[in-house]
């Protein structure tokens, strides 16, 4: 193999995540972008760049599907939640031969990027994470926190106070969630694991400077029990490759669960310069190599 060639699937901003993959290593990469938006910022920095149709177009997938045969592509990354479902509906084009594709399994896509049902899943699962309100029955008390059910990136979220509150966003937001507000040290978790499940990285950040839910300034800091129930959540989901989890971190100690991203978290660049090389973990699994 003379070089790794992989394909990143909605880029967008991302462009400090992709130089990563290029910094000096004993194996080379051939980066290849391919997003809907011609403006992708992220475009300007791979070896080869793709304008793509938007997902909800019908020949979008014949077009990722071109792009990696012509280009040879060794692994695909979604790098956005929409990408990670197009590609779950199309995987079968795609999970074949030496081509491998970072995604979860359907069933775990589908909780993870569905808020009620990941709330669902740390309750079966015994993780301690916000309780979940149903507005029409009886609840411990005000503040609660209104979520879009499938948002991304902290959008369309609300806090809210009172009955009148809670009676308006129930009835304009019928997609949205009600969870008791927490609060604490908000963390990620930067988590990368081998393609036999093996966690190699599990690095805690308490994020600091958020905006429009994007981490802009983090600090690491290793707290044993964040990792501990990282590692155990991350286990039972039986994940592989890089993914992200968020929470916060109680006065009691006590660490609350309230998302889990399949991909590279927003700000997993911290995590990456502090020493946990992930971008050449993952090319020395494409080669083939031990991590």
């Amino acid at each position: 193999m003379k070089d790794i060639r992989v394909l990143f699937l909605a880029p967008n901003w991302r462009v400090s995540l992709l130089r990563s993959f290029k910094k000096p290593t004993a194996i080379k990469i051939f980066i290849v972008g391919a997003d809907s938006d011609s403006n992708s910022a992220a475009l300007s920095v791979v070896d080869k760049s793709y304008v793509i149709p938007k997902f909800s177009e019908p020949n979008c997938v014949e077009k990722i599907q071109a792009i990696c045969d012509k280009e040879n592509i060794h692994a695909i990354f979604p790098m956005t939640n929409k990408a990670i479902e197009f590609m779950d509906k199309n995987r079968a084009g795609f999970d074949e031969g030496d081509l491998l594709l970072y995604l979860a399994d359907h069933t775990l896509i589908e909780t993870c990027n569905d808020k009620r049902r990941l709330a669902e899943f740390f309750t079966q699962n015994n993780f301690a994470s916000p309780d979940l309100i149903d507005p029409k029955k009886p609840f411990p008390g005000f503040s609660l926190i209104a979520k879009d059910s499938c948002g991304e990136g902290g959008k369309n979220y609300f806090k809210i106070e009172d009955q009148i509150e809670l009676d308006f966003y129930s009835k304009k937001l019928p997609n949205h969630i009600f969870q008791q507000f927490v609060q604490g040290r908000e963390f990620s978790i930067d988590w990368f694991s081998d393609k036999k499940g093996l966690p190699i990285v599990i690095v805690p950040r308490e994020r600091l400077v958020v905006r429009a839910g994007e981490v802009m300034v983090s600090r690491i800091e290793q707290i044993s029990d964040i990792i501990e129930s990282a590692k155990r959540l991350g286990n039972r989901l039986q994940l592989r490759g890089p993914a992200n989890f968020q929470g916060f971190l109680q006065e009691s100690g006590e660490f609350l669960f309230t998302d889990i991203n399949l991909r590279f978290g927003s700000g997993v660049l911290h995590t990456i310069r502090a020493g946990a090389n992930i971008p050449e973990m993952i090319l020395q699994e494409l080669a083939g190599k031990p991590i």
